[in-house]
């Protein structure tokens, strides 16, 4: 028996004992499923939301059915009336095409006895972790159908055996879904009209801008109009003549400065506006490479104008991330978050072939870009 006060002297580790363990034991913090569950929720609520806004919501719109159907080619015009002749009826020719529909999940592994002991911050990060895999596989394919001039097509992507869902308007050969854009304003188009252009030069310039701009007005989309770009040619096009920028915030600008009607904040995905040209609005998009542009219209935020449709499964009209147990899974009915998923099904397609066009000026032949 040692004789005296017990002082720091006295904290020390003792030869029994696993500082591992001890250290195990110390951390866990009493986390409860239902402040798991809570978090959880909160969470994928807040990412639905964000699948449906910015950037996404003035490309976009949403359908629960696989069918596409839009009118193609001319009409044949109006008859001088008659008293007694009536001319003969008409129809339009239409054309359709598929949106694709594919389930995607995201597993969250945790064992019973690791859910027993757990602390909170390390769950809080497999949570992150999950929902970031889901905005990923989100963008990507948004972009990728904005940068891809073929053809979707067969069970593979969701389209069935037999099905297409093709790109914006392209020359036949580069389609199995023909496209003759319908008459507009006096202007006729056929199935070789091309919304896909490759240009010689390693670089954005003017004329990239104004000749994108005259291809999608002469379809009847009016200004003002959106180009995305990536962050590797935000500098290129920031130094072209006729480039007028977006005002940044932190910045007091003379009475005498011509600057752009635009914001610089980005919005929840991280992109964000640099300015304007040719009666577009320029935004910098992470994830589309470099050399690599899309001019579109929007109508507004989900307008069933927009370039893109996404199907959704039967009955949504959203879409909706969903935090579900693993119907495959094999766990306790009483640790249901053991076999946590992330749960997501859609596909992305064309709604209107004539409203966005493609820019690679890096070479005079197409290629598709690879949206990361």
């Amino acid at each position: 028996m040692a004789v005296g006060p017990r002082d720091v002297s006295s904290l020390v580790m003792l030869t029994g004992w696993d500082a591992t363990e001890l250290q195990n034991h110390k951390l866990q913090d009493g986390t409860t499923y239902d402040a798991i569950v809570s978090t959880i929720g909160a969470a994928v609520g807040a990412l639905n939301i964000e699948l449906t806004s910015g950037l996404w919501g003035s490309l976009i719109s949403f359908q629960d059915f696989p069918d596409v159907e839009y009118r193609v080619g001319s009409s044949n015009g109006m008859n001088e009336f008659t008293e007694y002749g009536r001319a003969d009826s008409q129809r339009a020719t239409t054309e359709g095409h598929m949106l694709p529909l594919k389930a995607w999940d995201r597993r969250l592994g945790w064992t019973w006895d690791y859910l027993r002991k757990a602390r909170m911050t390390q769950i809080e990060a497999d949570i992150q972790d999950g929902l970031k895999d889901v905005r990923d596989r989100w963008r990507i394919r948004i972009l990728r159908r904005l940068l891809q001039r073929g053809d979707d097509s067969g069970a593979n992507a969701g389209l069935g055996s037999s099905g297409y869902s093709p790109g914006f308007a392209t020359t036949a050969a580069s389609t199995s879904v023909d496209f003759d854009p319908p008459d507009n304003a006096g202007t006729s188009f056929d199935n070789t009209h091309e919304h896909y252009v490759a240009i010689a030069g390693g670089a954005f310039t003017n004329a990239v801008f104004s000749d994108a701009k005259a291809e999608i007005r002469e379809h009847g989309h009016e200004p003002t109009y959106d180009f995305l770009i990536g962050p590797a040619d935000e500098t290129t096009v920031k130094g072209l003549s006729d480039f007028t920028s977006a005002p940044e915030s932190n910045l007091v600008y003379g009475a005498n400065t011509t600057l752009a009607t635009l914001e610089d904040t980005a919005d929840s995905i991280g992109s964000y506006y640099i300015g304007a040209i040719h009666d577009f609005n320029v935004r910098v998009v992470r994830g589309i490479p470099q050399y690599y542009g899309f001019a579109y219209k929007s109508y507004g935020t989900l307008s069933q104008r927009n370039p893109l449709r996404i199907q959704l499964s039967k009955g949504q009209g959203r879409p909706t991330v969903m935090a579900m147990s693993d119907p495959r899974a094999q766990g306790s009915a009483n640790y249901p978050i053991q076999s946590l998923m992330l749960f997501l099904e859609f596909g992305v397609g064309v709604a209107d072939r004539t409203n966005g066009t493609a820019r690679y000026v890096n070479n005079a032949t197409w290629a598709d870009g690879t949206a990361t």
